[in-house]
């Protein structure tokens, strides 16, 4: 549902406008011409009819509020509409509108084609969001900072590594969004129960020829410039289920970068923020407060998708050649997810663009617990002397003292002859040093950023 007041927050002005009811209804016009179009080119309806009937959609302007009004009563929108179509065509196109389709198949082809555009809009935010954060892991592929685990200081990484990282969940979501999209955004036109026996050799013409209703079918999609599905899908859901999932998946995946945003920001941590301006994240309150703003309003959206994804899902199991109720489902969550993918990639995408990022913050972090966060580097310093097991009680001891006595673990090393006599000063500091233990962390970010362009140039 949408709101004047909260949906902006949520959702980008670009996608709603895509999703809007003008656009749904420009679509379903455009059914109606192209079906014309089909059946006039394969012999079924007179040429003139069809034309007739092609500028009759392209004249018509539907009332929305009535249409709405309408749809309470008859169950769906393509009743109505249809009705008021028909009564806008003059003869010789009158009798020939909505020629052997179903209700469902204006509906649903209606929502492929507006998929489409909805897909091209996130698609381009997709890509601009990919550039972003190759610029990004690039500049800081170098920036080390402590990584977490559970939430708890563990062992150095780069900012750049963990930028690298969403780019590499944005990758894959991108390619797989693309394909859902592609499998799921498809010409629905199946008639009745979708067998198309009101076409399939069917003598309508004064041609006297039989027609065949995959022509028919094969012309329309091509009209539109969308798929064509073996087999009539009026009650077989994966498609509308899978595309749907995708999105969501999208959606917690930019959740997931928003969730590390938000504590990155916390004034304990304090090692990278969204960008400032003002007005931003401001509290009616506490005037000190500087408070995350697009984050939370991600990891919104990721909450409501889910629930949006499930519900899809549970809509599946569709009645016979007719849902009776799981269809009708579909009709505002699929638009609602694309919404809270679209809303959620803006966010981040500006949130990437202009982050701050405090390095000497980043810095200074991984000294807590006086260095102890490089307590696995000196183990594996030491255990090829020492054995693992041995090197790690000598550390783990080591690491307890710093704690206890609130001193650099350096120097502690320094008096534990166990340790100083195997590694000497030297061998101490390069152990502790926290940009010497990254691992494949700057080659991570190369192969990234690599598998990202790859995928722009299939």
């Amino acid at each position: 549902m949408h709101s004047d007041l909260l949906t902006p927050l949520f959702a980008t002005k670009p996608m709603r406008n895509v999703l809007s009811d003008k656009r749904r209804l420009e679509a379903m016009l455009a059914f109606e011409a192209a079906l014309a179009k089909a059946e006039a080119d394969t012999g079924l309806i007179p040429a003139d009819a069809a034309m007739t009937i092609a500028e009759a959609c392209r004249t018509f302007e539907p009332d929305i509020g009535a249409l709405g009004e309408a749809t309470r009563l008859s169950g769906n929108p393509a009743i109505p509409f249809i009705r008021a179509l028909t009564a806008h065509c003059p003869e010789p196109g009158k009798g020939w509108v909505h020629w052997g389709a179903t209700s469902q198949d204006v509906i649903d082809t209606a929502a492929s084609l507006v998929g489409q555009q909805a897909m091209t809009v996130l698609d381009s935010q997709l890509r601009s969001f990919g550039e972003t954060l190759v610029q990004k892991a690039r500049t800081y592929s170098g920036t080390v900072m402590p990584g977490r685990t559970l939430l708890q200081p563990a062992l150095p990484v780069t900012f750049g590594f963990k930028l690298a990282g969403w780019l590499d969940m944005l990758t894959r979501c991108r390619t797989s969004l693309k394909a859902a999209a592609a499998n799921g955004l498809v010409l629905q036109f199946g008639g009745a129960v979708g067998t198309l026996a009101a076409i399939h050799a069917a003598e309508y013409t004064d041609t006297a020829e039989t027609i065949d209703a995959k022509e028919v079918r094969t012309a329309l999609g091509r009209t539109l410039g969308l798929p064509v599905a073996d087999i009539t899908w009026h009650t077989l859901r994966d498609r509308v289920a899978r595309l749907g999932s995708e999105l969501a998946i999208l959606t917690a995946a930019l959740a997931k970068m928003a969730g590390d945003t938000e504590l990155l920001m916390q004034a304990e941590v304090g090692e990278a923020s969204e960008p400032a301006g003002p007005g931003r994240g401001g509290s009616s309150t506490m005037p000190q407060k500087r408070n995350p703003v697009a984050a939370v309003a991600v990891r919104a959206n990721a909450t409501k998708a889910a629930g949006l994804a499930g519900s899809l899902i549970a809509a599946m199991p569709q009645e016979h050649e007719r849902g009776a109720g799981g269809w009708h489902a579909e009709w505002m969550i699929l638009p609602d997810l694309f919404e809270l993918a679209s809303g959620a990639l803006a966010h981040m995408s500006e949130t990437v663009a202009g982050i701050e990022v405090r390095e000497e913050r980043m810095r200074e972090n991984l000294d807590i617990g006086n260095g102890t966060l490089m307590a696995e580097a000196l183990m594996m310093a030491l255990a090829p002397e020492t054995g693992r097991l041995e090197a790690h009680h000598r550390v783990e001891a080591a690491a307890r003292r710093a704690i206890a006595e609130n001193r650099p673990l350096a120097d502690i090393c320094s008096e534990t002859p166990e340790i100083a006599e195997v590694l000497g000063a030297e061998g101490i500091e390069r152990a502790l040093d926290p940009a010497g233990y990254l691992g494949l962390a700057a080659a991570s970010v190369d192969t990234v950023v690599a598998r990202w362009h790859e995928q722009e140039n299939d």
